[in-house]
């Protein structure tokens, strides 16, 4: 999605090893990952705000006006840093991620459903690696919405649904396949974990209706890993 002087794109098409299924984004979020988490790293490295330099290499207007809505909901502070690894004086590291994607579906090139951002502040606790949401700010624009009430639920959905997968889901396979045989050991997000959500909808009366479904879900691993990195310092490249 952003604007590069200077680009080049290599694909190592890799045959499955394993039968894939039906999941929310199931190709959109690692390759979002990749994009979102990239983007970030540049900016630290041009010593720029993260958010002021997505906007600077994103050509789309309406892609830039979201994550302004998003980040102005989220009181974003340009310039702003989180713990970086150093422990705060509750004994937590803290740590604001931002990202960004619009879901493309469909056989290639595909065709443009909503776009979604995300601002995500976390915790960390240095002990245990124990980690926790404090807040989530996702903006959605979803072009005209028949039903506000509709699209914010299916954002909800996303929301939770990719927070689970990112933080916790998980199959495991050995030398015979899959070794993950139960739902009773999957482990997915509890209710208690769920953290405070704020939706921003984008109110768009004159363009297209655009497919909600799984647009919320794709920027999330990428907010996680770049709210990672701003607590800890350190950089997670696997979604």
């Amino acid at each position: 999605p952003y604007a590069y002087p200077n680009a080049l794109v290599a694909c190592d098409d890799v045959a499955p090893i394993v039968r894939s299924g039906w999941l929310r984004g199931v190709s959109a979020l690692p390759n979002s990952f990749a994009h979102d988490c990239f983007i970030d790293e540049l900016g630290e490295v041009a010593g720029r705000d993260r958010l002021a330099y997505r906007l600077a290499h994103l050509p789309d207007e309406r892609a830039c006006d979201l994550l302004r809505a998003v980040a102005a909901r989220a009181g974003w502070v340009e310039g702003a840093a989180g713990s970086r690894g150093q422990v705060a004086g509750d004994g937590k590291l803290h740590g604001r991620g931002v990202a960004y994607a619009r879901y493309v579906h469909s056989k290639f090139p595909g065709f443009g459903a909503a776009w979604s951002a995300w601002v995500i502040d976390i915790a960390v606790d240095p002990r245990d690696g124990a980690l926790a949401v404090k807040s989530i700010v996702v903006g959605q624009d979803t072009g005209l919405m028949v039903n506000p009430a509709g699209v914010r639920h299916q954002m909800h959905g996303n929301i939770i649904q990719s927070l689970s997968r990112v933080l916790k889901e998980q199959v495991a396979f050995g030398s015979q396949g899959t070794t993950s045989l139960e739902w009773g050991a999957y482990p997915i997000l509890r209710f208690t974990e769920v953290p405070p959500i704020e939706i921003v909808l984008m109110d768009r009366p004159d363009q297209p209706p655009l497919g909600a479904g799984e647009s919320a879900s794709v920027p999330s691993a990428a907010g996680w890993a770049n709210a990672l990195f701003d607590g800890t310092g350190r950089r997670f490249r696997q979604p």
